[in-house]
Formats: C-alpha cells, structure tokens, sequence
C-alpha cells in the first residue's frame, strides 16, 4: 500500500477534500494561546489530489529556506528582526513572522493570522513543511498533517521524506490514530538519523493512553481534544 493509500484510509480524508478554516470558538481559542505558550519552542526542538500551486518551485524559495531554518531553530528575535528589514513575500514566510511576533510578545501578533487556506500558503515543499510547524504548534494537528502529506507527495529525493515523515507520525499520535503512526514509524526505521526517535514512539503507537505521558504530545492531545478539529470538509 502506498503511502497516499495509508494516509486516505486512515484519516477518512476524500481526495478532492481540501483543508478549510472553521469557526473557532473562544474556548478554542484559549485552548490555542495555552498549548502555544506550554509549548514554547519544545515542539521544534524535538528534531526533526495535491493542492500545490503547480507553477511554484516544489523546493522552496531562497527566502523560505532560510525562515524554515530560523524557525526550526526558534530563533523569533531573528525573525522579527528579518522581517522589519524586509517584508517577506512568501505567504507561509508572513505566517511564520506572526507567529515569532507573538512569542516575542509584540503588537502585530495574532494567532488567528497564522491561519490560513491551504491552497494559498502550500505553494512548495518548504512553504508546506513551515505551515505544518505553525498548525503544529497552535494545536491543529488535522491542519499539520495535511500539510506535511503535502510536502511529502511532492518529494521526489528520498532523503528530504524524512521530515515529513516525521510530522506524519508525531500528528498520527497525537490525534490517536495508532495504526496509521506505526506505519509511518515502521518507514522511519529506513532512516539512520531517525531510527533511534522513531524505535523511542513505537510504543506510543501500540498503546496510545501512554501519549498522556509525554512531555509535548500530551499538551497537544488535550488541546487537540477540547473541540472537534474539523478541517477537511
């Protein structure tokens, strides 16, 4: 079984669906802000039908690559910094600079601006891999897989996968779908860099009530369980 069969059968994801933003209540949204400041840069520092733009460049741009960069490193001041000296003209690069605006505590950083449609941020692999950090870090795992499916589709190296795969087993535990997370973890075993992490996760998969014991994926669990996380419509 393919990889895209794996994911379409265990998420209930139809081919033609495409992620979009709901309501989100008040509740919701506290829920967001506190997951975001428990989590604060832990998330990126654990290490790491296609809805692309057809006419963008599936690797990303310079200027993608280096806020992908910054932000796998948490590095906000940074990127604050990056962005006052010149406004970034990637879409998903914008959203990272939000995100960093907030954790900085400065005005111009609203967590509802990180949100966005897919089909107007996941326009390369590396813009897809940043919106999945950002769904990732604000508590919608449904968002963040969907974007790092993305970016795996469209990787054509087997050795850049290995990111995306990552973030397909981390939101697979987080939302609870066990089997779908070994599957994903069985082919990081492939990976020597990811080997030890994904033998580490294994039994979270197995035995899914032990995801309340992690340090990380428990505060998205619950945040991911307060409301239904309905995306894909």
């Amino acid at each position: 079984m393919s990889i895209r069969q794996i994911f379409f059968k265990h998420t209930g994801v139809r081919r033609r669906d495409d992620a979009a933003l709901t309501f989100l209540s008040r509740r919701k949204w506290l829920a967001v802000v506190a997951v975001v400041l428990l989590l604060g840069g832990s998330l990126l520092l654990l290490k790491e039908s296609s809805i692309f733009n057809s006419s963008s460049v599936p690797s990303g741009s310079p200027e993608e690559q280096r806020y992908d960069l910054l932000q796998r490193r948490a590095e906000w001041a940074d990127i604050v910094s990056l962005s006052s000296q010149q406004p970034p003209q990637s879409l998903a690069c914008r959203k990272v600079a939000v995100l960093a605006r907030y954790r900085q505590g400065m005005e111009g950083g609203s967590l509802r601006e990180c949100l966005t449609e897919s089909r107007e941020v996941l326009t390369s692999q590396t813009a897809a891999l940043m919106m999945s950090d950002v769904y990732m870090q604000l508590g919608f795992p449904s968002m963040a897989q969907r974007a790092a499916f993305e970016a795996l589709v469209k990787t054509e190296s087997e050795k850049l996968r290995e990111r995306p795969l990552r973030r397909l087993a981390e939101t697979a535990l987080v939302m609870g779908q066990g089997e779908l997370a070994q599957k994903y973890l069985t082919l990081l075993l492939d990976y020597r860099k990811s080997r030890n992490w994904a033998r580490e996760l294994m039994p979270y998969a197995h035995r899914p009530e032990l995801i309340e014991q992690h340090p990380v994926y428990s505060k998205l669990r619950h945040t991911y369980e307060q409301t239904n996380d309905v995306f894909f419509l």
